[in-house]
């Protein structure tokens, strides 16, 4: 097959021999398109291989991160300096990978091989090899220098050239008849000191990026170990191991075989004995410098390759080498990428879902202003009330409690900027029954029924005049009450705040969500409903404030729960008196007695005191004191928390009442009276432009998806790309 092309120019710069020309296939399957050779020239494998590659084109091309969609791939790990660039190059047939000391591989290389059936003419000049860089565009690159430059040109540009590295990956296709179609991805080089001007750090960036690629369970681990260096030592197996601990993703590659002694333990390890991969154990030879400085050709690094393993090592040797590694490797993406279809369909079917749903939140373009701006504002009330009843879900961030238990381990200070936050789903309703908790039942709780009682003896003692009263004096109880109340003031109109601050987030979050492609009106409606909520927070204070007065006005000695509670404790003192008396018939002094904590013991003392009380026994007037005061703070708490038990049923009707519903019920007529107007709704409803590239992108990402799914079914099916 030939291809017609007409030159554009030629690029002479810094002796580059790059050959600039319209548009070549990206792939096998765009040749097919093209009509220009036979699909039944490929075999079963490069067929399944081309389709991986294809996908994988699909989704770079598209920008979808191996997160969204991970597609099975082998990774390349190794060491500095164990001979994994001409590993790669070997594989390739071709000299394009940067060389030299330290680090030179600083960013994730994902180098695409694609098999070509015939070379492709250009000017006169047939070319069976060429290059193209996924951020160069169009642009072909038909020597191999050139593309090394490159790599190293673009690592600079994005890492610095202070030896720092980078985890966005540089993405290459290799074009030629001489490879198969084949994806490698090839990472820094395992180092363990900084040399020169590294960063101090560098060891464990690179382990980090390293982990992150190979830890994926569609990643084909392709540990590289230099067979001249002890390979219990080898740094690819052990972190392979790590995240493989089964092997059964990992296939080892045993680099300069020739530098290896020749004795059990060599042959050993050759053979696979030594090592727990299932994948296998494959060496391969690499160059010399001199090779390289000559600039040996591949094809005779290959044949000399073979040589030596048949020369040493005869049993193995047709396990061994570079082109026996080819093809494991091909046929190992294979079975991988069959294993991995049903698991990858799911996966793309869910983005297509995940798509959908945004584009179904983000509504289509408007065509009539005064429609949308009606159903807009009817689809926020409308989720603010689902929300309250719990059947609407919004996004807020919280403090990450892994993070929040590891700094209270370690006694880390942190600060509030630096605490981790994650986004956690939620609703109105649930974030109000918090409220409701925590500001009712738990802090009116905690408010201790006989504070202020300390010095209840002598209050009693001050209202009684110069003669002692024969009972308990009203006066007394109802006035220590009403202090007694007056602790719920400030704390029930704390729950009143926290109930409405809770609310005004709900609105801001809802209307965020309802309301995101139109910024403007986000802000307004929020405003207003807030606005509208401030005003119902004064209407429930003033009635919180009313309801406690009410309380406070009339004492009420005759509640039921106040008689009942009474009489079922006077009943159990008591009998506690009963009790007591049989064990103790001559004890008198029941004061230091009550002051114990233990309710037990305080209903003991106090059914003495109240036992002797009705049978008149003689008492002092100190014991009389004593008995008075024990009896008011009795009657006290009790009544405190009839009180309080009626306030922390009553805070959360008022706020629902004055606050929720009202809300709810007038938040539609309010906002389409403020915002419905002609001038508004043309200044209201102007799309942001961050939802116009959001629909865009989330549109574009659907054709992607279906295309994938379509290539993912034809690889199910055992059909070639179309």
């Amino acid at each position: 097959a030939v291809v017609s092309t007409q030159s554009t120019g030629t690029y002479h710069g810094n002796s580059f021999n790059m050959v600039l020309f319209p548009k070549l296939p990206h792939s096998i399957g765009d040749l097919f398109s093209a009509g220009q050779i036979d699909q039944g020239c490929l075999n079963s494998m490069d067929r399944f291989l081309a389709t991986l590659n294809k996908l994988q084109d699909v989704f770079t091309t598209a920008g979808v991160s191996s997160k969204e969609i991970d597609l099975p791939q082998i990774v390349v790990v190794g060491s500095q300096s164990t001979g994994k660039s001409s590993v790669l190059e070997n594989i390739a047939k071709q000299n394009f990978l940067p060389r030299g000391g330290g680090i030179v591989t600083r960013r994730p290389l994902v180098l695409q091989m694609i098999q070509v059936p015939e070379e492709v003419e250009i000017n006169g000049v047939e070319y069976d090899t060429w290059a193209k860089f996924l951020h160069k565009g169009d642009e072909c690159y038909t020597d191999m220098n050139c593309v090394q430059e490159e790599i190293i040109a673009d690592t600079d540009r994005k890492c610095g050239s202070n030896k720092g590295i980078s985890d966005d990956p540089i993405h290459l296709k290799l074009y030629s008849t001489k490879i198969p179609s084949l994806t490698l991805v090839d990472l820094p080089g395992l180092t363990k000191i900084p040399v020169g001007d590294q960063p101090r750090d560098i060891d464990q960036k690179i382990e980090n990026l390293v982990r992150s690629y190979i830890k994926k369970d569609n990643s084909i681990i392709l540990a590289v170990s230099a067979g001249n260096v002890d390979i219990a030592n080898s740094d690819a197996l052990r972190l392979a191991s790590q995240v493989d601990p089964s092997g059964s993703r990992t296939i080892a590659v045993i680099t300069k075989c020739d530098l290896m002694e020749l004795n059990e333990e060599s042959a050993a390890v050759l053979h696979g004995t030594s090592v727990d991969v299932k994948l296998g154990l494959i060496g391969v030879i690499n160059r010399n410098n001199r090779q390289l400085s000559e600039h040996t050709p591949i094809k005779e690094i290959l044949a000399l390759e073979e040589d030596y393993f048949l020369n040493h090592y005869p049993a193995i040797a047709d396990r061994m080498g570079t082109e026996y590694l080819t093809s494991q490797l091909c046929d190992i993406l294979i079975d991988h990428l069959k294993r991995c279809l049903p698991m990858l369909s799911e996966k793309i079917a869910g983005q297509q879902a995940l798509h959908r749903d945004i584009l179904k939140d983000i509504g289509e373009e408007t065509s009539d202003p005064n429609q949308a701006m009606i159903l807009m504002l009817s689809h926020f009330t409308d989720n603010l009330t689902k929300s309250i009843d719990g059947r609407y879900t919004y996004t807020v961030m919280r403090p990450d409690p892994s993070v929040a238990k590891q700094a209270f381990s370690y006694n880390l200070a942190q600060s509030a900027g630096d605490t981790a936050l994650i986004p956690e789903d939620t609703s109105a309703g649930a974030e109000l029954f918090e409220v409701f908790q925590k500001e009712c039942t738990d802090k009116l709780s905690m408010i201790p029924a006989d504070k202020n009682l300390r010095e209840l003896k002598k209050t009693i003692r001050s209202t009684s005049g110069v003669q002692p009263a024969l009972f308990l004096p009203d006066g007394v109880f109802n006035t220590l009450i009403v202090k007694q109340l007056d602790m719920f003031d400030l704390p029930a109109q704390h729950a009143i705040t926290k109930s409405h601050s809770c609310i005004a987030e709900a609105i801001d979050s809802i209307a965020a969500k309802s309301m995101a492609r139109y910024p403007k009106l986000e802000r307004e409606a929020a405003e207003i409903s807030k606005d509208y909520l401030a005003k119902q927070k004064k209407t429930a204070q003033d009635f919180l404030e009313e309801y406690l007065a009410v309380e406070k006005s009339f004492i009420n000695t005759n509640h039921p729960e106040f008689i009942e509670r009474y009489q079922v404790a006077a009943a159990l003192f008591a009998e506690a008196e009963k009790e007591h008396q049989k064990k103790r018939p001559a004890e008198r002094n029941s004061l230091s007695v009550y002051t114990n904590t233990e309710p037990s013991v305080k209903k003991d003392a106090l059914g003495r005191l109240m036992q002797k009380y009705l049978q008149g026994e003689t008492a002092t007037n100190e014991e009389r004191a004593n008995k008075e005061a024990e009896l008011m703070e009795m009657l006290l708490i009790h009544y405190f928390c009839i009180v309080r038990a009626h306030l922390v049923d009553m805070i959360p009707k008022i706020v629902m009442k004055f606050m929720v519903r009202k809300l709810t019920n007038n938040l539609t007529p309010i906002l389409i009276k403020a915002l419905y107007t002609e001038e508004k709704i043309a200044e209201l409803l102007q799309e942001s432009e961050k939802v116009g590239r959001k629909r865009q992108a989330s549109s574009k990402m659907i054709k992607v998806l279906l295309e994938a799914e379509k290539l993912v079914s034809n690889i199910a099916v055992g059909r070639s790309i179309e």
